[in-house]
């Protein structure tokens, strides 16, 4: 009888090991993919003329060739942008070295934060290091996402290769790593993946 039931214990570690092995397969298989945007990929990556740099000399996409670019267009007082500056701060450690940038673009939606030294504040406290512009009459990001088209999130995301064309977008809201959040942890996990991509590329 103890042998029939070392057996069954035995069988039953061996299933509950190959299916959570097989869940992390698919977790690491799978890929994030935006609901709004998709049709931006593949194309040229706008122009960043109209910005005004806060804390970097004057940055244009044509300069950066060469480098992967991630671009986020964040601002104050947005909740998903506090959940997800924590991932920026990642990317940008983790990849500086590696021919990556991070630009942060502020897009205003209150006249307080046009102030460039409220920006510059959040910023610090969030521990942005990399270049940080402002764009008080969003025209970099209506270039980019807003435009003519209704989107749910402004704060959204793009991925930009060496050749200068956009090759990933997250279309707003937040992303990080998380055990709880399935969705903001696919994005972080998908984004990072797309990084090193390009990176090697």
């Amino acid at each position: 009888m103890k042998a029939h039931y070392l057996m069954f214990f035995a069988l039953l570690i061996i299933c509950l090991s190959n299916s959570s092995s097989s869940s992390s397969e698919i977790s690491q298989d799978a890929n994030w993919q935006p609901k709004e945007g998709g049709e931006l990929i593949g194309k040229r990556a706008p122009s960043l003329e109209g910005l005004k740099w806060l804390n970097t000399e004057q940055l244009q996409i044509e300069d950066l060739r060469g480098k992967v670019v991630l671009i986020r267009f964040w601002l104050v007082g947005c909740p998903f942008c506090e959940s997800t500056a924590p991932s920026l701060v990642d990317f940008y450690n983790k990849y500086q070295d590696d021919d990556f940038i991070i630009i942060g673009i502020h897009h205003p939606k209150a006249q307080a934060a046009k102030d460039p030294d409220v920006v510059l504040k959040k910023a610090k406290a969030f521990g942005f290091e990399f270049p940080i512009a402002q764009d008080n009459d969003w025209e970099v990001i209506n270039e980019y996402w807003t435009g003519d088209e209704k989107r749910s999130y402004t704060s959204s995301s793009f991925l930009i290769d060496k050749k200068g064309v956009i090759r990933f977008v997250h279309d707003g809201g937040e992303y990080y790593l998380s055990e709880n959040d399935k969705d903001p942890n696919l994005a972080y996990l998908t984004i990072d993946k797309k990084i090193r991509e390009l990176i090697s590329e």
